[in-house]
């Protein structure tokens, strides 16, 4: 048998990639290729493959998701054996590929249960054994005839009512120990399947699709609950586990109890673990609370020093459990504790790469997902090269620059590798500047350690005083003397003494360089008209987030071009050099051009830095890890 020999039937359900435009060309070549376009999305493989059916014709049906691969001769194998006695359905097995390179072989029945056996037997086993894909090849006669369809109104389970009609009309059912399918599992971040949700519907299909099954079957015999309704509920507990995240309304809680109650003997059949026996308890119990805490899913955040991601803690909240582990030093922490906190999680975010992210990558359990989110200092620390990489199911980086560098450094592999970006709450920042003369204020969020450079924001402020003696530098955050371990040492005390000099020893910076300790910025920065990043360029910033928590709140925020902001912020923000800086901000004095910086800026943060978007790229990434899981 050749390509020449099978009729090839492509259904478009409104595609939005090239798929469409790559498969007409296929067909101008292959003219026993057809192509169909659906009217428009239907949101499930029924109306496809319905339409499939109707337009074949061909002996015999094999269907294919875009999912799925043929093996080689599996259409020889399966179109030898259904003619050689006339059957009406032959199936085989298949081989499950997921994420990372890892495969099994599942719908295997055992040699007892298909050589010698037939008929109800066979199809008992079928049940039994296999999951319930349409995974074979069918007379497309006997479907015609006994108007087996798939229901187009079912988007879960549409292949367990399928395979009920075909095995309630013929015993002409056959089975060969032959892998005949490839399931490749998707797991791309942008492309979140429907699988990946579990709501209202997806459990009413769930609920719908077993009464029906049932209904069906007892026509020839066959109970579906004693067969296989203990796999089918564990498997929706699964799905209510992984993809519900506590969505499920109290309306269709109690629809789910109702059903349970009166099946309660497959709760020992199901073979629960602890947390999908707390569902069920919760469940039995009617305890819709319960249920709803114990389906969302679980968050564990742990590190030193949470500066960055608390204020995304709240967010996260809306929509999941959260717990915090915070770490006493790099490496420093209550075992116990963290312990405790481990035997919790479903998902564990280690900030930094330091201690924290050591510990958890060798202590998480299987069933969880591991996440190490990296900024800049971890890269010249030691915890890289002690993390277990294997067990880390991604590593976030807030930057290109060193997504790269990290990944190079600790040899991590570039499919575990994420770019998610720091993040502004916009909302707190954005109010009404004091006086009109905030655009004279230049503001510096954090001047430690000597890499911060505030010896360049001083030598800009020293030119701008040239042209206006109204300018002032406000240096928000700690001094250095006050950081014990900085003032220590040498090098940096000896740099901040000598920019301490050259400010008392001017008679116009004296009086226009500000110290003003830690404030809340989101207020000060109401007096603010420029937010400068002057970093070193030969220890760049991993994002430096203070220019745009200065463009959300209304002023403009300016860089010197260190390696890697050009990923990170607009061209028309960054500049070469001092003279640029200084040149910039007297040129954006003039009103109608500051406020065209000032609206680019607001409009840059908030379409991508904003916290919002930001926690919704953390959720997609938490949803592709467990369909990887799942």
């Amino acid at each position: 048998m050749t390509l020449k020999d099978i009729e090839v039937i492509f259904v478009d359900d409104c595609s939005k990639d090239r798929s469409a435009s790559i498969i007409k060309e296929y067909c101008k070549i292959y003219k026993n290729f057809k192509y169909i376009k659906l009217e428009s999305n239907s949101g499930s493989p029924s109306r496809p493959r319905n339409r499939g059916i109707q337009a074949a014709s061909a002996e015999y049906i094999l269907f294919l998701d875009s999912d799925d691969m043929l093996c080689e001769g599996a259409c020889h194998l399966l179109y030898s054996e259904a003619i050689k006695n006339d059957y009406d359905i032959v199936r085989g097995y298949l081989k499950v590929f997921k994420a990372g390179n890892q495969s099994f072989y599942m719908n295997r029945l055992p040699r007892e249960e298909y050589e010698n056996v037939a008929g109800i037997e066979l199809i008992k086993n079928l049940i039994v054994r296999q999951s319930t894909t349409v995974v074979g090849l069918y007379k497309r006669d006997f479907l015609i005839s006994h108007n087996i369809t798939f229901d187009e109104q079912i988007r879960m389970g549409e292949d367990t009512l399928f395979l009920s009609k075909c095995y309630s009309e013929t015993k002409k059912v056959h089975y060969i120990n032959e892998c005949i399918y490839y399931y490749v599992k998707r797991d791309e971040l942008h492309n979140v399947s429907s699988t990946q949700n579990y709501g209202s519907r997806e459990l009413n299909d769930h609920l719908a699709v077993w009464i029906g099954a049932r209904n069906i079957l007892k026509k020839i015999g066959l109970d579906y609950y004693k067969l296989r309704l203990h796999t089918g509920f564990r498997a929706a507990l699964e799905y209510i586990l992984n993809f519900s995240n506590g969505k499920i309304p109290e309306e269709d809680f109690k629809k789910l109890r109702a059903f349970l109650l009166e099946n309660k003997y497959i709760i020992p059949k199901m073979k629960l673990n602890q947390r999908l026996q707390e569902i069920t308890n919760a469940i039995v119990d009617g305890d819709y609370h319960s249920f709803v805490i114990n389906t969302r899913k679980r968050i564990l955040i742990n590190g030193y020093d949470l500066k960055f991601i608390k204020p995304l803690v709240p967010i996260l909240k809306e929509k999941f459990e959260v717990e915090i582990d915070e770490w006493q030093g790099h490496d420093k922490h209550d075992e116990e504790k963290s312990k405790k906190l481990l035997q919790w999680a479903d998902v564990i975010f280690c900030e930094w790469l330091l201690g924290n992210a050591v510990w958890y990558s060798h202590n998480k359990l299987k069933h969880q997902l591991l996440f190490v989110r990296m900024h800049r200092f971890e890269l010249f620390e030691k915890y890289g090269e002690l993390v277990n990489v294997t067990n880390v199911d991604g590593f976030i980086a807030v930057g290109l620059y060193y997504y790269e560098m990290f990944m190079e450094k600790f040899q991590i592999p570039r499919e575990k590798m994420n770019l998610i970006p720091n993040y502004v709450d916009i909302d707190r920042f954005r109010r009404n500047k004091e006086s009109t003369d905030f655009k004279y204020n230049l503001a510096l969020i954090g001047a430690l350690p000597s890499r911060k450079r505030i010896d360049l924001a001083v030598k800009v402020l020293d030119r701008l005083l040239e042209y206006d003696p109204k300018y002032k530098l406000h240096i928000i955050g700690s001094r250095p003397e006050e950081i014990q371990w900085l003032w220590k040492k040498d090098e940096e005390r000896n740099y901040y003494e000598q920019v301490y000099k050259k400010i008392s020893d001017s008679p116009k910076l004296k009086d226009a360089v500000i110290f003003t300790g830690w404030q809340d910025t989101s207020e000060y920065l109401r007096k603010i008209g420029f937010v400068l990043s002057v970093s070193d360029d030969e220890k760049p910033e991993s994002f430096h987030l203070a220019p745009a928590e200065g463009m959300a709140s209304g002023a403009v925020g300016l860089l010197l071009k260190w390696p890697g902001v050009e990923y990170i912020y607009p061209s028309e923000f960054t500049v070469e050099n001092i003279e640029e800086l200084v040149a910039k901000i007297l040129d954006l004095m003039d009103e109608s051009k500051y406020e065209e910086y000032r609206v680019k800026g607001e409009r840059f943060i908030r379409k991508y830095y904003h916290i919002s978007e930001v926690a919704n790229k953390f959720e997609l990434l938490i949803q592709r890890g467990f369909l990887r899981r799942n």
